[in-house]
């Protein structure tokens, strides 16, 4: 006896578990095809179904729910199903909790313990299919969810009647590399097949071709990424994205060092000899729709990147992965455009921002000890100025009104960091501008406003003798701007490291 026809020999009064008797057809306009219902939860339509090829896989179907999000996964058998129930006391969390945070899902059953005829109900159920609660309802659905191809369910004719059919996918253009990116008159550049790939910063990397344009030399670089990093990555931030809060600014620093796709770097080419910087460049990201965070909506996790897909099929590459394509661009050092003899392209990893402590300052000769967070090292930061300052700037505005107010400090890190090596920030976000008349409730929004640049001495940076005789260099760091005179409550440290060695890869020959 299967696990469902145990189920159904039970004498249980199933209103209780949101999963009453009725109509095993369902015929829903949103009801899949093959689908045999097997429990009504007695609103707004829902029921739970077996659908044909899925073997004991458990569908919930919610009409009332928006296009894209009709039909759920929420468990692999119907025994796991059970479980679900037991664990959320019903089976209402768990037909809503493809739209939830886990916070959103625990607050529920929080505030909604089954008691009463419910447990008795619930009990019963337990010890008549000898289960028992699943350990993380929440988690065990989330990964149902997010590996699940809803491609693969089909739905009659109403359906498609009432959500539209999906447009056919766009035809790829002709491929056409120009050095301005854009269309126009502008000649394509010649394509010059490279097919070249190297190791760098622990991630494979491909230059499947270069394009010889009028202007210039335009390189693509296809970083490969293997999904279970991305994947490691949207788990680790899961619980800020499900909350759906705003990042601090720490938060902020950190995410993008875990990204990884959140790679910055520098490429000078060298042709036949002769050097060439980098214009300009353009990149983006691609996944594949299974690989996207299970907080997106169905429809999102769905939807093609076709640009990135087009890609993928010029260079051939591993549809299955993820890739950070990028795009350089560097003009000639020639009045002409040469004939390319060789090629080098040399990568530099730009420095990558890493959070460190916060601390409060008032005032001159105040210092903080920190411990830098990549090399371990001591460190103190000495105060040698520190203002009230008001910006000398007019903001020549009928309608807003703009903070001006900040503080100015300057400091000496002893032992001496490098150049560029750390930066001190205002932790708080400033004084919005405010209107000076009535709002408009057509006119624009209002942004936090900042202060506008590193405030420095008139004759730039000096050396600072410490009180231990030894000598640093003067930095300087000014606040967000303020209405009123005030320093900041906090300031904060960023710390900049390049962890890669930079590296030279031979194209051509």
């Amino acid at each position: 006896m299967t696990a469902y026809e145990r189920f159904q020999a039970l004498e249980l009064d199933r209103s209780w578990l949101g999963l009453e008797r009725g109509d095993t057809r369902g015929d829903y306009f949103c009801t899949p095809l093959g689908a045999q219902v097997i429990g009504w939860a007695g609103v707004d339509g829902i029921h739970f179904c077996f659908v044909e090829g899925f073997g004991e896989m458990v569908f919930a179907v919610s009409p009332a729910n928006l296009p894209g999000d009709y039909v759920q996964p929420l468990a692999g058998s119907f025994a796991d199903f059970i479980r679900l129930v037991l664990a959320c006391g019903g089976i209402d969390a768990a037909e809503q909790a493809h739209g939830w945070s886990r916070v959103q899902f625990d607050e529920y059953l929080a505030q909604y313990p089954p008691d009463g005829e419910r447990r008795a109900a619930l009990d019963a159920l337990g010890d008549g299919m000898g289960l028992a609660p699943m350990d993380d309802p929440y988690g065990y659905i989330k990964g149902i969810q997010s590996s699940f191809d809803y491609g693969a369910l089909r739905f009659g004719e109403d359906y498609w009647d009432f959500v539209g059919r999906p447009s056919p996918p766009p035809q790829a253009p002709a491929w056409r590399v120009t050095y301005g990116g854009g269309g126009g008159r502008e000649r394509p550049g010649q394509e010059i097949p490279v097919d070249k790939t190297f190791e760098w910063g622990g991630s494979v990397w491909h230059v499947p071709a270069v394009y010889l344009c009028g202007k210039g030399l335009v390189a693509d670089l296809c970083m490969e990424i293997e999904p279970e990093r991305m994947r490691e990555f949207w788990e680790k931030w899961r619980p800020w994205m499900e909350e759906g809060r705003a990042l601090t600014p720490e938060e902020s620093d950190r995410q993008e060092a875990d990204n990884p796709m959140g790679v910055s770097f520098d490429i000078e080419a060298c042709v036949n000899g002769r050097a060439l910087r980098q214009e300009s460049g353009s990149g983006f990201g691609w996944t594949p729709p299974d690989c996207r965070p299970d907080w997106e909506g169905q429809g999102e996790r769905n939807q093609q990147n076709y640009e990135g897909l087009w890609v993928l099929e010029h260079y051939g590459l591993n549809q299955e992965k993820c890739w950070l394509f990028w795009r350089a661009c560097f003009p000639w050092a020639t009045k002409t455009k040469p004939k390319l003899k060789s090629l080098t392209l040399t990568l530099s990893q730009s420095p990558a921002a890493q959070p460190g402590p916060r601390f409060a300052v008032s005032g001159v000769g105040e210092e903080f000890p920190f411990t830098h967070p990549i090399t371990g090292r001591e460190h103190i930061l000495h105060v040698e100025e520190y203002e009230q300052r008001v910006l000398d700037t007019s903001f020549d505005d009928d309608e807003w009104e703009y903070p001006t107010h900040f503080t100015a400090m300057t400091y000496a890190v002893w032992p001496e960091l490098p150049q560029g090596a750390v930066d001190i920030r205002d932790c708080g976000e400033g004084d919005r501008p405010r209107r000076k008349t009535p709002p408009n409730p057509m006119g624009p929004t209002a942004f936090n406003a900042v202060a506008l640049g590193v405030i420095g001495g008139a004759d730039g940076p000096a050396a600072v003798v410490l009180a231990n005789g030894g000598s640093a260099r003067r930095q300087a760091a000014c606040s967000a701007l303020r209405f009123q005179p005030g320093g900041p409550a906090e300031w904060r440290m960023v710390f900049y490291e390049k962890s890669v060695e930079d590296t030279q890869v031979y194209m051509i020959p």
